[in-house]
């Protein structure tokens, strides 16, 4: 069998796009909320591998603060085994000590290799329809305004608190109320692009949930989807069904709307929001692998 041969990025961009097409192809056959677009490989930092002359895989990415990053269209390979010379001959290059990997949930080929290269399961991107699911009694859910900003800013402030524990151990929190406040400021300056909702029982509001109408333009976000950026219940009533029936309404308000497809995002180290959206039918689409050498 002919050498594995490493090249730059540069030199095989054509290669490495076919390699990627080859993939995206496989993904989208097998689920029905891909986008329909053109595959481009836009990162300028990447190795292509080839054996007697045909490229078999390829990775690339670019640095981010101190992460070296591979996103939704950063990997593909016909010979998975060869993206461990490729991240090795990647990582020699970004010189860093942390790693972020986007891969394909559907592809067990390409996640086994990094795997074994000590990454884990740190983030998923997940989708699903917009069937109908059952409301628990006892809540009130409306549209949420201005006067909201504060208990928005507190939710945020509580979800902060418990990534920062075990196991998620995030390193989020410490920010101030206000700050948190700022940041969710302008939450209502485009209701063309966000939407929010606040959860009631006996009065008294005790969760939220943010929809988003996030950019198309990458391999994951389909057409007519709504992005479900932002949940989170009071601490002292998780597990009564607040957010369950956030989370029904949501589903409900985008289906009336001629949205398609929901998606959204969890910490696979997050104990409560791995286990609420995968039971609400949330299927992985992606998932961050990630690597941090002590």
């Amino acid at each position: 069998m002919a050498g594995l041969e490493i090249h730059a990025l540069s030199e095989l961009r054509d290669e490495a796009r076919a390699l990627l097409a080859d993939r995206y192809a496989r993904q989208r056959a097998a689920d029905q909320f891909l986008p329909e677009t053109d595959v481009t490989v836009t990162d300028e930092d990447g190795v292509v591998a080839t054996r007697g002359g045909a490229a078999v895989a390829f990775l690339a990415g670019s640095v981010k603060g101190e992460t070296g990053t591979v996103g939704f269209a950063g990997c593909a390979a016909s010979e998975p085994e060869a993206l461990r010379d490729l991240y090795a001959a990647l990582a020699t290059q970004w010189d860093v000590a942390r790693f972020a990997v986007a891969i394909p949930a559907s592809t067990e080929d390409l996640i086994d290799p990094f795997f074994r290269l000590a990454f884990g399961c740190q983030f998923c991107w997940s989708v699903r329809d917009l069937a109908p699911i059952e409301a628990p009694d006892g809540f009130a859910i409306r549209e949420s305004t201005p006067a909201d900003l504060r208990f928005f800013a507190e939710l945020e402030q509580d979800l902060y608190s418990l990534q920062a524990l075990h196991p998620s151990s995030s390193g989020l929190g410490g920010e101030t109320i206000e700050e948190h406040e700022e940041g969710w400021s302008d939450l209502w300056d485009d209701p063309d692009l966000f939407w929010s909702f606040v959860v009631e029982r006996d009065g008294e509001p005790v969760g939220g949930v943010i929809l988003y109408r996030r950019p198309m333009g990458d391999l994951r976000v389909p057409e007519n989807n709504v992005d479900l950026a932002f949940a989170a219940t009071r601490p002292d009533i998780r597990g009564s069904g607040a957010g369950l029936a956030l989370t029904a309404y949501a589903l409900d308000w985008a289906r009336e709307r001629d949205f398609r497809s929901m998606t959204t995002d969890w910490r696979s180290v997050n104990l409560l929001s791995s286990r609420f959206w995968p039971r609400r039918g949330f299927r992985p689409q992606y998932l961050r692998l990630y690597r941090a050498i002590p």
